[in-house]
């Protein structure tokens, strides 16, 4: 028994890629041409080469179903196209023709099944495999191989047999499907010429069978060819959409439909009525994404309208009747729309007695153009509102005059009470003794102005009133009132100082504003600090006199103190051995006296420069100051073994020396002022607005808080000197630096329980700022 060549000279992956290659082929060629019979020859051929039978045929079933044609084949002398096979059921080709699986024989002669047909014993056929091309329930033929020789195929053999079979059949319903389409497209095209909209024509699985010129243009701009695919392959976006549920349900209900959707894809909407068919489907559709965006304009504008603020009102001009109204129209009058189109402008406005009154007032409009004026309103109930009316002229088809109406109501109270508040300031203006008060609106024109500072002035009230900031003052006054002004738009005051008519003048700005909190207006109040600066001036100078004179005192001081201290070192060094004991603690006491006494001077020359020697501010690191202090300190602390702790700490708007004098100052006696075990000190900062709040936090032994009152002040003292050392200086010095700076200094102590020193500095950014 003879096997097919694959099992005799292959492996079975070999044969089994080469089937399946020649499968591959045989597709691809199915979809690239159009030419069934030359197809047919070449699968013939590629069948008998890839298992080596001597013959392979395609037979085609005739019409009547009793014969099958011999189409196409390899082996055959003159028989193809005129040779035919039995069909029945007894024969070879009529077995396979009825069934699923492609029939394999191995012998014919021994075969019981069928029986082998002329043409194939004829040839001397003995083994072969044939396999229905096409549905079983509606066959189109058959695909046959056949060998001479006894041969046992294999099932890989039948299954390749099976799978050309497959191709051949796709090819061939596709070639039925394309002569249906041409045939469909002929009966149609004259009808679908004539639809001026758009028309998609589909079969019963869904296929395009039709596109008119119109449904290209909107479907398939870029001409990709629509025809033959399945509807829901380009258009797969409308699964899951109304375009979907629709067709769906006029296919399986044979129910026209009609509807409007939104395709994303094309950015249209579409206006679709689909009449389903044994057949299909037929969609007519057009694009009405224009007519769309109209309503939606019109939708919106209506909708605009009737949101508005103001009642909008269309009038027949000659009649008065009210055409149209929104619904802010309705709300303020209280009628319902049909209510109120039912109404004349005159038998709801009381400005117009009668018709002719109302023409009257057409025929001004339209001559001058639009006018706004005051009114009163008369509602359904009977009762009236105040409202300002802006009336103007249109023609479209015929005449009209558009009324925009507001209800002044709330506008008529706040104007009631700005005429009483304003003569409420009135009055308290005219009072103010030693300045000026005035009252300005936005626009900086002023609405009220008084007081008695105008005695000074060679303006008088009247004088200002009704007129503008910048016409009544000088370009310096106007400017710095303006600028405080618009730098106020958060209600916040603002202060200035100027000079007008040879005197001083400090001005508060206040933003005036309404329920809301909307800024309207603003109000000054000047006054007249020509004295007070001068008596500022002379106390000024009286302090820097006595400045002065205490370090020219304390300079002065100095040169006795030098002396003493110079000749009683003098003596002791001479007549040390003269001296005894007694003498000699006399000498030192003395020294140490005038050596305290120095001390205390140089503090209080120290105390006494602090504000006329100063330098100027400027935006210090305090972290760069605490480094600088430590460096001064660092014998003591290293004697001490003191921990001093400090975060991150900010940059404030100081004088640096001071600053580090009283970093200094405070460090040292939270050093100084420790019990037992070496000094544990922490310094933080806290912002605090526009300020920043320093501490220096301590363990130390602590201070009575009844003490703590005046350990600010000069010589004070808390201790011995045998206890602590000290001149009683440094806290009143460090509290005349902070207080310098415009900060505050305090201390927060219990006995035994160490103590926080606190001071504020203002910040360098808010001075930036």
């Amino acid at each position: 028994m003879t096997g097919s060549p694959g099992t005799e000279t292959d492996s079975e992956p070999h044969v089994r890629i080469r089937q399946q290659e020649t499968v591959a082929e045989l597709g691809q060629e199915a979809l690239e041409t159009d030419d069934i019979d030359r197809l047919m020859g070449d699968a013939a051929a590629a069948v008998a080469e890839t298992l080596a039978t001597e013959y392979a045929a395609v037979f085609e079933l005739l019409s009547g179903g009793e014969e099958l044609l011999l189409r196409r084949g390899v082996g055959w002398r003159d028989e193809v196209g005129a040779a035919t096979v039995p069909a029945d059921r007894a024969s070879q080709t009529g077995y396979a023709l009825r069934s699923e699986r492609p029939v394999v024989v191995e012998d014919i002669r021994t075969e019981e099944r069928f029986s082998g047909p002329e043409l194939l014993t004829g040839h001397d056929a003995v083994s072969g495999i044939s396999a229905v091309v096409g549905p079983v329930e509606d066959p189109w033929g058959v695909l046959g191989t056949y060998a001479t020789d006894r041969r046992s195929f294999t099932e890989q053999d039948a299954d390749f047999v099976r799978s050309v079979a497959n191709v051949l059949t796709a090819a061939i319903e596709d070639a039925e499907t394309k002569r249906h389409l041409r045939r469909r497209e002929s009966e149609l095209e004259e009808m679908f010429d004539r639809i001026t909209d758009a028309f998609l024509g589909l079969d019963e699985n869904w296929e395009i069978t039709y596109v008119n010129e119109r449904g290209g243009e909107l479907l398939d701009p870029d001409d990709d060819g629509l025809i033959g695919e399945n509807f829901w392959d380009p258009f797969e976006p409308a699964l899951g959409t109304t375009f979907e549920d629709e067709y769906r349900e006029a296919m399986e209900t044979q129910e026209p439909t009609s509807f409007e959707e939104y395709y994303p894809p094309l950015e249209t909407w579409f206006e679709v009525h689909a009449y389903p068919s044994d057949s299909g489907l037929s969609i007519y559709f057009r694009d009405v994404t224009e007519h769309r965006a109209r309503e939606r304009e019109r939708e919106l504008f209506r909708t605009l309208l009737d949101r508005s603020n103001d009642s909008i009102l269309v009038i027949e001009s000659q009649t008065g009747k009210i055409l149209d109204a929104n619904e802010t129209a309705c709300r303020h009058l209280g009628y319902e729309r049909d209510e109120l189109l039912e109404l004349t402008v005159p038998e709801m406005e009381r400005r117009f007695d009668d018709l002719e009154e109302w023409r009257a007032h057409v025929e001004t409009v339209e001559k001058e153009g639009p006018i706004t004026v005051e009114g009163v309103h008369e509602r359904k109930d009977g009762t009236t509102y105040p409202a300002e009316v802006n009336v103007t002229h249109a023609e479209l088809d015929r005449e009209y005059m558009v009324a925009i109406a507001r209800d002044i109501t709330e506008r008529r109270e706040r104007e009631r009470r700005l005429r009483e508040s304003k003569q409420q300031y009135r009055t308290l203006a005219e009072n103010f003794p030693n300045g000026v008060v005035t009252m300005f609106d936005n626009d900086l024109e002023y609405m009220l102005a008084a007081g008695r500072g105008f005695d000074e002035l060679p303006l008088s009230p009247t004088d200002v009133e009704e007129e503008s900031v910048r016409t009544v003052w000088p370009e310096h006054v106007s400017e710095a009132i303006e600028s405080a002004f618009r730098a106020n738009s958060d209600g916040e005051p603002q202060t200035v100082e100027t000079e007008y008519a040879n005197r001083e003048w400090v001005v508060h700005v206040v933003p005036i504003d309404d329920q809301e909190g909307n800024v309207f207006g603003g109000m000054t109040i000047a006054q007249d600090i020509t004295e007070r600066n001068e008596y500022r001036k002379r106390l000024e100078e009286s302090n820097e006199r006595l400045e002065e004179f205490a370090y020219a005192a304390s300079h002065d001081l100095q040169e006795p103190l030098r002396m003493v201290t110079s000749y009683l070192q003098l003596l002791e060094s001479r007549y040390a051995d003269a001296l005894d004991e007694d003498g000699e603690e006399f000498i030192e006491y003395a020294v140490d006296g005038a050596e305290r006494m120095r001390d205390m001077i140089d503090g209080l020359l120290e105390y006494s420069r602090v504000d006329t020697r100063g330098n100027q501010f400027e935006s210090v690191d305090l972290n760069e100051i605490l480094a600088e202090t430590r460096e001064n300190l660092r014998v003591k602390i290293e004697e001490t073994d003191a921990e001093i702790t400090a975060e991150r700490l900010p940059r404030v708007r100081a004088d640096p020396s001071q600053i580090q004098q009283v970093f200094q100052n405070l460090l040292s006696n939270a050093i100084e002022y420790t019990d037992d075990g070496p000094p544990r000190i922490r310094i933080e900062a806290e912002r605090n607005g526009r300020k920043h709040r320093i501490s220096v936090e301590d363990e130390g032994i602590g201070i009575d808080p009844e003490d703590r009152d005046r350990i600010f002040e000069v010589f004070q003292r808390l201790h011995t000197r045998e206890e602590h050392s000290g001149t009683g200086i440094g806290l009143a010095l460090c509290q005349r630096i902070v207080e310098r700076h415009g900060g505050d200094i305090w201390a927060d102590s219990t006995l035994g329980g160490g103590t926080t020193f606190s001071f504020t500095l203002p910040s360098a950014q808010t001075a930036d700022e």
